[in-house]
């Protein structure tokens, strides 16, 4: 055997070991984490050359066991076991509205215990209390897997009693988030939770005007904004997300309405206390902590009347939605928690 053909074959079963290793490790030993998961991850992705498989075994591997199923597939004359990974799914998303008090009420939560996701390499430090997976087309498109993955450490953890996704443009996507959990399973969908603070959507729409100027990516005045919308020509996302009775009657058309706490904005910021008992009652759990101050962005530029003219423009698009709101949200109650008759809107 010449020199070349003995180093292949050597490192062939250098391979074939180590790969019974892994499957040693992955069925008998604890779940690890810190230092000792780091340095023993760092000696066996010598064996992965790809990236693929390198993913793979992290997610074999470091998993519990105990979530591990498995299925027999037949390769050639021998038959072989091979693990399923279970999906780590968010089962509380919390959808919006945008600029509605969904950072501070996420913010109390993840301090108390529930699992955020996981920030990857190359993201924004945000992504781990929204990540961007239903609103955002490339994301969405890399698969259920991908955004699994950003959930799987609460698995390994063992804390998955409460695991939250708070992106709060969510809201208007229910379809992508119904086709996601529906093949997941049926478990998946009937344990999801969902929260949704609204918020008068004129204020709202000026509270988004104002992060827009703050981070310099709107020029104009607010009631050249409105009158743009009205016309067509400023982002359609921004008053779609303020019709929310659109948007609930979709996500009420796969889900019961037990599963979808709505919460009013105006409460948060008034009486932040029955807000937080409201949302205790509806997940089941006890969570410490106070909400933080709404807005915390000191703007000097911050825009905080709206004009009569762009009042009227805005008016116009959201007066008759909002009325179906107050009509759908009585004839359709909620958990029993919930705010009900829903409080209308007033103008901030």
């Amino acid at each position: 055997m010449t020199k070349s053909k003995c180093h292949l074959r050597h490192k062939f079963v250098g391979l074939l070991g180590a790969m019974c290793a892994f499957s040693f490790i992955a069925l008998h030993l604890p779940p690890l984490s810190g230092n000792k998961r780091m340095k023993l991850e760092n000696t066996l992705m010598q064996f992965m050359p790809s990236e693929d498989g390198r993913r793979h075994l992290r997610l074999w591997l470091f998993n519990d066991p105990k979530t591990v199923k498995r299925k027999r597939i037949v390769t050639g004359t021998t038959t072989e076991e091979m693990p399923k990974l279970q999906l780590a799914l968010p089962n509380i998303l919390f959808i919006g509205a945008q600029k509605a008090g969904s950072t501070s009420v996420s913010t109390w939560l993840f301090r108390g215990g529930v699992c955020r996701a996981e920030i990857f390499a190359d993201e924004p430090i945000y992504f781990g209390k929204e990540v961007h997976f239903f609103d955002k087309k490339a994301r969405y498109d890399r698969g259920v897997e991908f955004y699994a993955r950003r959930f799987q450490h609460c698995l390994v953890s063992g804390n998955t009693e409460f695991i939250m996704d708070a992106t709060p443009d969510y809201l208007t996507y229910p379809t992508r988030i119904a086709e996601v959990y529906a093949n997941a399973g049926p478990e998946a969908l009937s344990k999801l939770k969902l929260m949704v603070i609204l918020r008068e959507p004129i204020s709202r729409e000026l509270s988004l005007y104002n992060h827009m100027i703050f981070y310099g990516h709107e020029g104009l005045t607010f009631e050249q904004h409105a009158v743009s919308i009205r016309k067509g020509k400023g982002n359609p996302h921004w008053v779609s997300t303020g019709k929310y009775v659109n948007h609930l009657k979709k996500f009420a058309s796969f889900l019961s309405r037990e599963q979808i706490l709505v919460l009013s904005y105006d409460e948060v910021r008034t009486d932040p206390k029955k807000t937080q008992w409201r949302i205790q009652q509806f997940l089941g759990g006890e969570f410490p902590g106070e909400l933080e101050t709404l807005n915390t962005h000191e703007n000097p530029n911050k825009l905080r009347v709206v004009s009569p003219k762009a009042r009227k423009v805005l008016g116009r698009m959201f007066e008759k939605k909002n009325e179906e709101l107050y009509e759908f949200l009585e004839t359709n109650p909620g958990p029993w928690m919930e705010q009900r008759p829903f409080p209308r809107f007033y103008l901030e």
